[in-house]
């Protein structure tokens, strides 16, 4: 057996290995043509793999009409909340479209400050950004909500990316069974989450509030109570399931 000098040592011991995201990042020996000597590719970083296999960069249109890079534009750096709808099960949709009217009352001005929410459509051969504009207007959608559609390949890379899946054909296709899922993420953090889309709206608040933080209230706001009922300033008390059911 040939021997294993000082110099393919340090070659190995140069391989990072990085955990936590069920993936690695290795370094990559290349040799050129030109080169003389081997050079090692930079490993990408976890988020980077994140990114590239769940969070596909493609164009999206919103329901203003805008053209827009879904990790870019949307994800990158923020806290998201990804639904899907469909004009082919519109009382799925519309019970998921109130619970995120709810939401957004819920957390009042985080919305576009530091949370925000995407609602998708399952089947954008069908749903226009102009049915997209009709859906936002009735759910009084605000600037952190953005209904989405696109081509249907880059959507798809989106559902499929996300994990908005089955194993079961015949209920893959069922636009139904995406709607009923909710994925929920800190980029920055690559903590993701999900929870039933189709959940009463404080079931859905609570899983939101142990990733995203009480964060601050507005006390005008009056979506944010602390123990006693009293709408509360500052900081986020701990809130209420009883009286957040009231509200929405």
């Amino acid at each position: 057996m040939a021997a294993v000098t000082r110099r393919k040592c340090l070659t190995l011991a140069g391989v990072p290995v990085l955990s936590g995201l069920a993936a690695y990042a290795a370094g990559e020996r290349v040799l050129r043509p030109d080169d003389r000597q081997a050079r090692f590719e930079p490993a990408a970083s976890p988020r980077a793999l994140l990114q590239e296999r769940h969070l596909p960069n493609v164009p999206v249109v919103t329901h203003l009409g805008d053209e827009v890079r879904f990790y870019d534009d949307l994800v990158k750096g923020k806290k998201v909340v990804v639904t899907f709808v469909s004009s082919r099960d519109t009382r799925a949709s519309k019970k998921v479209m109130d619970n995120l009217a709810a939401i957004q009352r819920f957390f009042g001005d985080r919305l576009g400050d530091d949370i925000f929410l995407y609602s998708i459509t399952r089947t954008p051969e069908r749903d226009t950004p102009g049915v997209l504009k009709r859906w936002a207007a009735r759910s009084d959608a605000g600037i952190g909500w953005r209904f989405l559609t696109g081509d249907p390949a880059h959507v798809e890379g989106i559902r499929q990316g996300l994990g908005f899946v089955s194993d079961d054909a015949a209920e893959d296709v069922d636009p139904a069974y995406s709607i009923a899922r909710l994925r929920y993420g800190v980029e920055p953090q690559m903590r993701w989450g999900h929870c039933q889309a189709l959940a009463p709206a404080r079931m859905i608040a609570h899983s939101l509030l142990m990733d995203f933080g009480p964060g601050s209230v507005d006390p005008s706001a009056g979506v944010a109570w602390n123990l006693t009922g009293e709408v509360g300033g500052g900081s986020a008390p701990i809130w209420n399931c009883q009286l957040l059911a009231k509200q929405v």
